[in-house]
C-alpha cells in the first residue's frame, strides 16, 4: 500500500495501536505512536497530529482513551472487560471436551479482544489442578455437524431436523489403556435434539440405541467418543418423547445420580448437608424439603435407582438415610451387604 493510501487512513492505525498495546495498566505516548506509524506502517506523522487523532477517535468512535497530562495515554475500555475475557479463557481451559491445544489457541483467539500484555496473561493466569483433558480430535466440527442436523433453517431455507450416524467408542484395557468401537464397530442412528455440557463433557441428548439394545429411547451420548459422525437423510423420531421430558429435571437425575429406574424417595439428611441437597436435587417442581426434627430435615425427590447413587449415599456415612419407599431402602441393604461380604 502506498504511502498516501496509508497516510488516508492514519487514524485507524493510531486505533490499531492503542488496541494492541495500551491498557490501564500500560500507558503510551504520542512519540510511541509515531514510531510505530513510522516503522510499521510508513507512515511520517507529527505528535500534534496524532493528538488530533487521538481526539477523533474519543468523540467521534467513543474509544475511551484517558490522558495527555505527562504526555501518557491509556486506553481503559474496550469492547470486553479484561474481567470477561479472564472468565471465558477459564471456562475454555476447563472444558474437558476441548484439547489443550485447542484450548490454547482458542485463548490465543481470545487474546485479540485486549492488549497484547493481557493477552500473555490470560494465556499465564489458567492454571486448573486435576483436569482431564480429551485427546480426541475435531470435537468441534462433530458439534457442529450436530447444530447442521438439528438446524430449522439451512441457507435461509427451512430445513427439517434429521437424524446423524456414529461410531460411539469405549476404553478398553487391551494392549494397555486405549478406545475401542461399541457394538463391534456397528454405526448408531440417533435423532439429536439437545446439547448439553455438564462437568466439562459435552453431551449429546438424543433418540437411539442404547449399549446392545435395539429398543430405542431418550439417552445420553459423549461427544468426545463419537467418531465419523455422519448426517442421515432421514427425519428425527422420537419427537412424542422428547416433549415429554422436563430438562432440567431430566439432567439432575441423569447426571448427578446416573441411569436406573426412577423412582420417588425420600432421605432423611443432617441439617448442615442442606446445601448439598439443593445442589443435588435442585428447588422446583417435584422436589420437597421439610423438617424432620432439630438435626434433621428429609427431601424427597424423584430418583434414578443404581449402585451409583447408593454409592452416592453411603458417602455421608451417618448424616445420611433412605427413609422411603421400602422396597429401595432394601436395595440399599444388599447393596451394602454385598460390599460388606468382599471385606470379610
Amino acid at each position: 500500500m502506498a504511502k498516501s493510501e496509508n497516510q488516508k487512513v492514519k487514524t485507524l492505525y493510531v486505533a490499531k495501536y492503542f488496541l494492541e498495546n495500551s491498557d490501564e495498566n500500560h500507558p503510551v505516548t504520542a512519540g510511541d505512536v509515531v514510531d510505530y506509524l513510522r516503522v510499521e506502517c510508513g507512515i511520517e506523522a507529527e505528535r500534534r497530529a496524532i493528538y488530533r487523532d487521538i481526539a477523533a477517535l474519543r468523540d467521534v468512535f467513543g474509544m475511551d482513551i484517558e490522558g495527555g497530562q505527562g504526555g501518557k495515554y491509556r486506553l481503559l475500555s474496550r469492547q470486553f472487560e479484561f474481567d470477561d475475557l479472564r472468565l471465558l479463557a477459564e471456562c475454555v481451559h476447563a472444558a474437558k471436551f476441548i484439547s489443550a491445544r485447542q484450548a490454547k489457541d482458542l485463548v490465543d483467539t481470545l487474546g485479540e479482544f485486549c492488549s497484547t500484555y493481557q493477552a500473555e496473561q490470560l494465556q499465564r493466569e489458567v492454571f486448573l489442578c486435576d483436569r482431564v483433558k480429551t485427546t480426541q480430535k475435531g470435537t468441534m466440527t462433530i458439534i457442529s455437524k450436530i447444530n447442521q442436523a438439528m438446524a430449522t433453517r439451512q441457507d435461509g431455507k427451512p430445513h427439517i431436523p434429521q437424524k446423524i450416524s456414529f461410531k460411539y467408542l469405549k476404553y478398553t484395557l487391551q494392549d494397555g489403556i486405549t478406545q475401542v468401537e461399541r457394538r463391534k464397530g456397528a454405526a448408531y442412528k440417533v435423532s439429536p435434539y439437545k446439547l448439553l455440557i455438564n462437568d466439562g463433557n459435552y453431551y449429546l441428548l438424543g433418540y437411539g440405541p442404547v449399549g446392545n439394545k435395539k429398543a430405542l429411547q431418550i439417552a445420553t451420548y459423549r461427544i468426545d467418543r463419537m467418531k465419523e459422525v455422519k448426517l442421515v437423510n432421514e427425519p428425527r423420531e422420537g419427537a412424542e418423547e422428547f416433549a415429554k421430558i422436563d430438562i432440567e429435571s431430566y439432567t439432575r437425575r441423569v447426571f448427578s445420580m446416573f441411569s436406573g429406574e426412577q423412582t420417588r424417595v425420600s432421605i432423611r439428611f443432617r441439617n448442615h448437608l442442606l446445601d448439598t441437597a439443593i445442589e443435588r436435587f435442585g428447588i422446583g417442581k417435584g422436589v420437597f424439603y421439610r423438617p424432620d426434627d432439630k438435626e434433621h430435615f428429609v427431601v424427597t425427590a424423584d430418583v434414578e435407582i443404581s449402585n451409583q447413587f447408593f454409592a452416592w449415599v453411603c458417602g455421608f456415612g451417618k448424616r445420611a438415610k433412605i427413609i422411603n419407599p421400602p422396597s429401595v431402602t432394601e436395595h440399599m441393604r444388599e447393596f451394602i451387604s454385598n460390599i460388606k461380604e468382599m471385606y470379610v
